[in-house]
């Protein structure tokens, strides 16, 4: 409860390479700054972590009543970067941001949290969200990591595509 951010990783494979993995993260961990390194005794706990995980989008609203959600995806290489400017997006429109995301794969799930009862909140909301997918894309990322193109995103498009594409 105490931590400014949780890495979940999960290794699969013989047993012998899963403890040699699983190690192998935590050393990295511990020399970026991990406070601790928490490896699940059995499926149970496992379950448990990962219920955490999926479950943080619903745990925002102890925050914040209403949450603005992308999806995009940036190379890995790129990952720190946008979340960098992720944050300095969300503090340049005085919203709050809270990152859930898959570090394997770039795929990025910013929330931006906000009450939409705020009069103009949703202005800079939109408007954050726009600089958001634009770093995405500035990084060399794409609009969608598995949610789509829908009405949201469909004006991006020519962010990333050509009239020909």
């Amino acid at each position: 409860t105490d931590a400014a951010a949780v890495l979940l990783a999960e290794v699969d494979g013989l047993p012998d390479g899963v403890a040699s993995a699983a190690e192998r993260i935590a050393e990295i961990g511990r020399a970026h700054g991990a406070t601790s390194v928490r490896v699940a005794a059995d499926d149970a706990e496992r379950a448990a972590l990962w219920k955490g995980r999926k479950t943080a989008f619903g745990a925002v609203a102890q925050i914040a009543p209403n949450y603005y959600l992308h999806d995009t995806v940036v190379p890995r290489s790129a990952l720190a970067r946008v979340l960098e400017e992720v944050y300095a997006i969300a503090e340049r429109h005085d919203l709050l941001v809270v990152n859930v995301f898959h570090a394997g794969d770039g795929n990025l799930h910013p929330l931006l949290l906000f009450d939409r009862r705020e009069p103009g909140v949703m202005d800079r909301v939109l408007a954050a969200g726009a600089e958001i997918v634009a770093a995405s894309l500035d990084a060399g990322g794409v609009l969608s990591g598995e949610h789509g193109i829908g009405v949201e995103k469909r004006d991006y498009m020519a962010m990333l595509f050509s009239p020909d594409d």
